[in-house]
């Protein structure tokens, strides 16, 4: 797994070199307990959150074999407390059709992660706990 960190770390990296070169963004390198590569959550989350320019960006295995890059999310909230992020990822190829989930990640100032995936238009939902580490 530690080449995906470096892959999702490298690729954010370039996706952001553009910001000011005195402001980093904090990355959140997040893996939930319940991840699985082949299931709806996946191991391993990276979210880069430039502050000063308010840019997420987020990555993980399924972005990176759909789109090949990074994408873009969006910060719903943040305090002392916690750090909320969304992102939708569209026309994921499902067994049967095309479909677009939804995702909410918080994560809290002790390193704890709750994520939500809901599949869009659809009553159910995945969730997980697990574990963020923070890095500027």
């Amino acid at each position: 797994m530690k080449s995906f960190v470096e892959g999702c770390l490298v690729a954010i990296a370039l996706a952001v070199a553009a910001s000011a070169a005195d402001a980093k963004p904090v990355v959140y390198d997040c893996k939930p307990e319940a991840g699985r590569s082949d299931s709806v959550i996946q191991p391993e989350y990276v979210i880069s959150y430039d502050r000063a320019t308010g840019e997420v960006l987020v990555n993980d295995p399924i972005i990176m074999d759909t789109v090949g890059k990074p994408i873009a999310g969006k910060l719903q909230s943040e305090s002392d407390v916690r750090v909320v992020f969304d992102w939708q990822l569209k026309s994921l190829k499902g067994p049967s059709n095309t479909t677009s989930w939804k995702y909410r990640a918080r994560v809290f100032a002790d390193g704890r992660l709750s994520l939500t995936v809901v599949p869009v238009g659809y009553d159910n939902e995945f969730s997980s706990e697990g574990r963020c580490t923070r890095s500027k």
